[in-house]
This record gives C-alpha cells, sequence and structure tokens, in this order.
C-alpha cells in the first residue's frame, strides 16, 4: 500500500502539494498519509478515488480498517461526555445539550490538529446549530437509561446533569487534560459564542449542510482558532 498512492500520483504527474491542496490538508500531512504512516479518512479515499480516476479503496481494503461503528470504544465516549457535564457545567452541575456537543466535537477536532487522530473517530455532520454525530444523540438516551444522566427540558434547552461522579480510566492523561482545558475556556460563555466560533472554523464553512466534516479540514486553521 506504501507505494500504491504514490505510484498512482506520480503516474498522473501530481504533485504532492496538489493531492494536500485537494484534501484540505498540509503536504507533510499528505506525505505522511502516502508514507502510510496515518491512514486516510473514509473522505479522503472518496476524494482520492475522484482525483486518481481509480477506487482507492480497492487498495487499502485489504491492508487496514476504516473506523465504524462498530469500532468506537463507546464506554470512553461516555466518559467524554460526563467528564465535559463535570468540568463545564454551571454551579447548578447542569450543561445544555448544545453546549455539550460543541465541547464534544472541539475535543475532537483539536486531538486531530496536533496528533493527526481524534479521540473518538466518529464522524460529525453538519447541522444548523452543531457538527454532531448521529451517535450522540443516542448515547445520551443510554448515559439517561442507564442513570448516569439526567435531562431536565426547560423552555427549548436540554438541560443535562451528572448523577454520578463520572470515570475516566478511558482517558489519556493527554486526552483528560485537552479536555478539561477546552471546558475550562469555555467555562461560563453563552451558547451562541460557542455557535458562532465553531461557525467560523474552516470545516464547518466550506461543507455543505448534513454532509460529514472531514477532520483533516481543522489542520488548516491558526492555532488559536482550533479550540
Amino acid at each position: 500500500m506504501i507505494n500504491k498512492i504514490e505510484s498512482l500520483r506520480k503516474e498522473k504527474r501530481i504533485t504532492q502539494e496538489e493531492i494536500a491542496k485537494y484534501l484540505w490538508i498540509t503536504r507533510q500531512t499528505f506525505s505522511k498519509l502516502e508514507k502510510w504512516i496515518i491512514e486516510p479518512s473514509l473522505w479522503q479515499v472518496v476524494k482520492l478515488s475522484e482525483l486518481l480516476w481509480t477506487n482507492i479503496y480497492n487498495y487499502i481494503k485489504t491492508d487496514t480498517k476504516i473506523k465504524t461503528k462498530k469500532s468506537v470504544n463507546w464506554d470512553k465516549y461516555k466518559q467524554i461526555i460526563t467528564n465535559f457535564i463535570k468540568y463545564w457545567s454551571d454551579d447548578d452541575g447542569k450543561i445544555t445539550k448544545t453546549k455539550l456537543a460543541k465541547l464534544c466535537y472541539l475535543l475532537d477536532f483539536a486531538r486531530y490538529y496536533y496528533n493527526l487522530e481524534p479521540v473518538t473517530g466518529l464522524e460529525y455532520k453538519k447541522f444548523t446549530q452543531w457538527p454532531v454525530p448521529d451517535a450522540y444523540f443516542s448515547t445520551l438516551d443510554e448515559l439517561f437509561e442507564e442513570e448516569s444522566i439526567t435531562i431536565e427540558i426547560k423552555w427549548r434547552s436540554h438541560l443535562i446533569e451528572n448523577i454520578w461522579n463520572p470515570n475516566k480510566n478511558k482517558l489519556s492523561e493527554e486526552e483528560l487534560n485537552m479536555l478539561k482545558n477546552i471546558a475550562s475556556k469555555w467555562k461560563w460563555k453563552q451558547t451562541h459564542e460557542i455557535v458562532d466560533f465553531t461557525h467560523k472554523q474552516l470545516p464547518w464553512m466550506i461543507c455543505y449542510d448534513k454532509e460529514v466534516i472531514p477532520y483533516g479540514l481543522i489542520t488548516q486553521e491558526e492555532v488559536e482558532n482550533v479550540y
């Protein structure tokens, strides 16, 4: 696989810089992808297939596994949600569903920005108020049914609160510290402020409604705009 993308690229006389621009990533990132230091996302596979006029997935399906819902560590995802509730929530211990979704999004994309790998690998879709994975809502339902959280409907808001002090054993020290940093930065901010921030990021701006937002787009942001 290491030389297959490179050979196809050279056959089409396309430079690394041209492909990197097409994928909205840096040349250095594409070089790692081409050398198989990092794995391409499903979106990148599709775009490479379009650019190189071939089905790239035929070359990689025996070498790697594109992350699917089945491969997500759901216990870890639940810990991300409950720890954001713990470290961000207001004095009453509650956080709105919209803010919570935004924080989870920022963590995944910030982790990709610095490590070229998200925490969960879930697919975030562009909706009117938020980039959010389909699994977010079902996971909240599961946490509610497990009696880990409460959900209070107040006017148009859903206020979420932990019942127990959350576990964090599935999170690495680096992941937990980044989670705490994001929670600290946005604590006491209004919902519209975090919504406006994410809507000004490149990943949100260039994607179509209900389209999956590629993680690689965040690498084009300035560091101060990551979270």
